[in-house]
């Protein structure tokens, strides 16, 4: 298991939870989508939810990123939020596999990460 992946915080988890959370992290790369546009929303996540901005957060540098941002970002602050223009934008940069496998990593990302800020104060 990599801490790196999973997060420092998480890596100090039961090896239960952990190992499982880690599968989820690197089957998420292997479902078709580019891994460089999976680590583009990670890298955001982290900076909404952490504050800090990884060594891979950078800008969007097409169209396609900018939607896959805009929806990660829209996710992260509110899910119910997302409009029907964005699913229409999404659809027409996404097949239906690529969306579901992009929604589940942005909700496991987002819940790395949250876990992470709350485990901050908590653990050495």
């Amino acid at each position: 298991m990599s801490s790196t992946s999973i997060g420092n915080h998480l890596a100090a988890l039961d090896s239960h939870v952990a190992e499982p959370l880690e599968e989820l992290v690197q089957a998420l790369h292997t479902v078709g989508l580019d891994p460089a546009l999976l680590e583009l929303c990670r890298a955001r996540i982290e900076q909404m939810i952490n504050g800090e901005a990884s060594g891979s957060a950078r800008a969007p540098s097409d169209e396609r990123e900018k939607t896959v941002l805009a929806f990660t970002e829209q996710y992260v602050l509110d899910a119910h939020g997302v409009t029907d223009e964005l699913c229409a934008e999404l659809n027409a940069h996404l097949s239906p596999p690529e969306l579901a496998a992009l929604t589940t990593a942005i909700a496991t990302y987002e819940a790395l990460a949250r876990s992470q800020a709350a485990l901050k104060g908590m653990m050495p």
